[in-house]
């Protein structure tokens, strides 16, 4: 069975992955450069950048689960302007999702108490640009 207004051949998005391409780079950036604003070492932002990542795969997977997957079946849209009333929501889950996780996991090994708003702050601005930024992307590619 096609959902409705799809046809065989047409460009689709999984909005799964949406969430998971969302989620990965904003783990990674938002740590990167929370960290590098708060240390100013490049070695601490690599690192930073890399647990992030992970933050950011483990966070997509349960979202992207919870919101898009049911059983083996995962949700799609019609690449398009059309498709942005779902790409939107699902790059800003995953963004935010991740931004809130690596802000507060920022807070033990980093050290960033002092810096917390600091912190949040960058991840919120890298978790809302990031979502859009794929979400658009995804829509109109």
């Amino acid at each position: 069975m096609t959902p409705q207004g799809l046809r065989p051949g047409d460009r689709v998005i999984d909005l799964a992955g949406l969430v998971r391409s969302a989620a990965l780079g904003t783990g990674a950036v938002s740590a990167a450069w929370g960290a590098w604003l708060v240390r100013g070492s490049w070695l601490t932002s690599l690192a930073a950048l890399l647990i992030g990542a992970g933050l950011g795969y483990i966070v997509a997977e349960v979202v992207s689960r919870v919101l898009y997957r049911r059983g083996d079946n995962t949700t799609v849209v019609k690449v398009g302007l059309g498709s942005l009333g779902s790409t939107i929501p699902a790059g800003l889950a995953g963004g935010l999702a991740t931004a809130i996780i690596v802000a507060l996991v920022a807070l033990l090994p980093f050290g960033a108490d002092g810096h917390a708003a600091l912190w949040f702050g960058v991840s919120l601005a890298s978790g809302v640009a990031l979502g859009l930024t794929f979400a658009c992307g995804s829509s109109l590619l």
